[in-house]
């Protein structure tokens, strides 16, 4: 029972990340995990206005291009992930290393041209 208290507080430290900590605690109980198969794809979502009309990109790049899509997003939708304490270049550093599939960042925010909402996940 200490040692999977240990796995948490590591985790919860940011020590170790999800996968990893999911594999202690089944090396732990004596099971492995079934594989997953790769996550294939970045896909990234945003919603908003800019000078008034709307703006919706809507984004899937392969994981190996992920690096380029940073050049897909507008300056505005750039900003707010930072004023969200979303660093993108960390963020897309990350995938390199290999990332569980689900939702990395969700942002609901509140911007001079309106409200704007930022979703970016791995399938």
């Amino acid at each position: 029972m200490e040692e999977k208290k240990r796995v948490l507080e590591m985790l919860k430290a940011g020590a170790i990340g999800v996968e990893e900590a999911m594999d202690l605690l089944a090396a732990l109980e004596g099971t492995r995990p079934e594989p997953r198969p790769p996550a294939r794809l970045l896909k990234v979502r945003v919603e908003g206005e800019e000078k008034g009309r709307p703006l919706r990109i809507q984004v899937n790049l392969p994981l190996a291009l992920a690096s380029l899509v940073e050049s897909f997003l507008p300056e505005e939708a750039k900003l707010t992930l930072g004023r969200q304490g979303v660093n993108l270049k960390d963020l897309l550093a990350l995938l390199k290393e290999g990332v569980p599939e689900g939702k990395l960042v969700e942002v609901e925010a509140e911007e001079e041209d309106g409200p704007v909402r930022i979703l970016v996940e791995v399938v």
